[in-house]
């Protein structure tokens, strides 16, 4: 796209010399030659403020006001045209939004890669599942596509209903209420205003904490877990069972089967063949055999639910040794005492907790000598934490160590 083209479809004027676009950036420091820089404006910032280092860059810059670089193109509202050229790029594609609190992600990139077969498929990067980052990966993206699947995030009440608003979904997907951001929204409330701007249907889990207003289609259970082998996963579809590539627990069966639901409603047939091919996201649910102990990454995020997920599926495999960080951005109401009975009920091995600040109920401070000397053959690592925390340099020191044995 030339800056003339976007200009046209932005509602916009070029000013300067017509330039083709590389990429598209919100973050000044990322830009690079040939990118196009939106001057986008927040609460403590101004886009406008970092133009000089992005023109240094040689990038160029969509703007609100003339600037003193060139060449630009300047609109009356920044961020409003930067979605709706987004918008324009999908809007002749299936749009599929996912959201949820667990397992938007990985139902995103599984629900992709079945697609893939079918037509040219358009995803949201990462977790960028703000208007920002839905629009710059939409921007980023191919072009022409026929299926567009859009992560939507929430971090504070009317999030899910602005995206939604503004993508207008053909079809929608509510992967699970949980606790996730429970601090800041009403999480049932959040994600039932999804189904406002969804055109046709939106498939759930059937929690009747939802309203959907007669748009709510329970996803089937297409594929169910019968047992693990060898690293890989026995699930039975269709009265048949085949093995999986890596360990599934039950929360990305269940993303499986979500994501089978959208390809059923679109009429689109899937078989064993389809499925065996996927692959997990990393930092979720990773299982690796190193030498004589397993260590699971599932540092991604966490949640009472995703935890409990991937600890219910680590004590299949033996004695469990848990790595865990606190969760954040949580409504503690009855989390200890879940936490508590949960812990009492798995029994694992031994806890080690980081920066906990008397969020866990149990568990000692980790220290790597004290983890090793408790460390025996066959044992299974889970770590687990927030982002914030950075465990996956606890991941990086473990296996460090593991190779040594």
């Amino acid at each position: 796209m030339k800056l003339s083209e976007l200009a046209f479809i932005a509602r916009g004027k070029l000013v300067g010399k017509d330039e083709e676009i590389v990429g598209f950036k919100s973050d000044s420091r990322e830009c690079l030659p040939g990118d196009l820089f939106f001057a986008l404006k927040g609460e403590k910032s101004d886009g406008h403020y970092f133009l000089k280092d992005v023109y240094s860059k040689g990038s160029f810059a969509v703007v609100d006001r003339e600037i003193d670089f060139s060449p630009y193109v300047i609109v009356d509202d920044v961020r409003k045209r930067m979605l709706s050229l987004a918008l324009s790029k999908i809007e002749k594609s299936v749009k599929i939004a996912i959201t949820g609190s667990n397992g938007k992600t990985t139902t995103k990139e599984i629900l992709s890669a079945l697609l893939s077969d079918h037509g040219k498929v358009l995803k949201t990067e990462g977790n960028m599942n703000t208007d920002v980052g839905i629009s710059l990966s939409i921007l980023n993206g191919i072009s022409d596509p026929d299926f567009s699947v859009i992560e939507m995030g929430a971090q504070k009440p009317g999030d899910i209903e602005n995206l939604a608003s503004i993508f207008k979904p053909d079809l929608s997907v509510i992967t699970l209420v949980g606790s996730a951001h429970s601090a800041f929204i009403d999480v049932p409330k959040e994600k039932s205003s999804i189904a406002n701007h969804t055109k046709n249907t939106v498939i759930y889990d059937g929690d009747v904490r939802l309203n959907l207003q007669d748009k709510g289609l329970i996803y089937t259970e297409f594929v169910k877990l019968r047992g693990y082998k060898d690293l890989k996963t026995l699930v039975e579809l269709d009265g048949k069972t085949f093995f999986m590539n890596e360990i599934w627990g039950l929360g990305q069966i269940k993303d499986l089967n979500m994501a089978l639901s959208v390809l059923e409603y679109l009429g689109i047939s899937f078989n064993p063949i389809d499925i065996e091919k996927i692959q997990m996201p990393s930092g979720r649910m990773n299982f690796e055999r190193i030498g004589k102990h397993f260590l699971v990454d599932d540092t991604y995020n966490a949640s009472p639910e995703s935890f409990m997920n991937a600890a219910t599926t680590c004590a299949k495999f033996g004695s469990a040794i848990w790595i865990l960080a606190p969760m954040k951005e949580l409504n503690m109401d009855g989390v200890k005492e879940r936490l508590m009975n949960f812990f009492l009920r798995l029994k694992p091995k031994m806890v080690f907790t980081v920066e906990n600040d008397d969020f866990y109920p149990f568990g000692i401070p980790y220290d790597l000598d004290k983890f090793l000397n408790v460390l025996n053959s066959n044992d299974v690592i889970l770590v687990k934490g927030s982002r914030f925390y950075k465990m996956e340099r606890i991941i990086k020191e473990i296996k460090e160590e593991l190779k040594k044995l």
